[in-house]
């Protein structure tokens, strides 16, 4: 039987105290008996029964001990689209996860190659500067490469301007293959040239980080010592 506790003394039109005291007497015996429930109508009144409707069940509400105390909250239960959002959170979340422990697991491989690689800082400059040398003596023999070729070029160039161009005349087929040939071969060596430029500056840039991640390695150990 649903109770709504603030139409208690207008049900009892106003009785006597006496008879005031055992309708609430009798309601309190009711509220021992069984459980009290409170919740929130569609229209956002308080109610109380010792029953739950069963159109609650679902909802938010509270049980109350016979002292009015709430001793237990149930929440609205999460609808089809809650309940999905909250697994494709959980999912992300995972995933999320595992790509941290995959990042700090490959952070965790490359400072012990750096720590089993090198002793000190002088060692990896000294690496650094050999890799460097190596790329220059590359860069020198490409850029010696597209110079002479860019001569023979030029010569081929002239001559067919001369000889055939200037006059009105076609250039032929095998000087012409050939000034191709040398057009391209300038291209492919230019390329060759920024490829090994770019692979320069990727170098001095991971060495800058190579070496500020040692000095913190080094700082981290020489701490834990301390």
């Amino acid at each position: 039987m649903l109770v709504v506790v603030k139409y208690i003394y207008s049900a009892i039109g106003g009785a006597p105290l006496l008879i005031v005291a055992a309708v609430l007497c009798m309601f309190t015996a009711s509220v021992d008996a069984a459980a009290l429930y409170k919740w929130i109508d569609e229209d956002g009144q308080i109610r109380y029964s010792d029953r739950l409707p069963a159109a609650q069940v679902k909802k938010k509400h509270q049980q109350l001990n016979s002292q009015g105390v709430v001793v237990g909250t149930t929440e609205a239960a999460k609808s089809e689209e809650e309940l999905a959002a909250e697994a494709e959170a959980k999912r992300k979340a995972e995933e999320q996860a595992a790509e941290d422990a995959r990042l700090k697991q490959i952070q965790y491989e490359k400072d012990q190659v750096l720590l089993l690689t090198f002793s000190s800082e002088k060692e990896m400059e000294l690496a650094r500067d050999d890799r460097l040398e190596v790329l220059d003596s590359v860069i020198r023999l490409i850029t010696k490469s597209i110079t002479s070729t860019q001569e023979t070029l030029v010569e081929l160039e002239t001559s067919a301007d001369q000889n055939y161009t200037s006059k009105g005349k076609d250039i032929p087929g095998g000087l012409a293959q050939k000034i191709e040939h040398f057009s391209r071969k300038i291209e492919s060596r230019t390329d060759q040239l920024l490829l090994k430029v770019e692979e320069k500056d990727r170098i001095n840039q991971q060495f800058e980080l190579d070496l500020a991640r040692f000095r913190e390695l080094k700082s981290q150990s020489s701490s834990a010592h301390n």
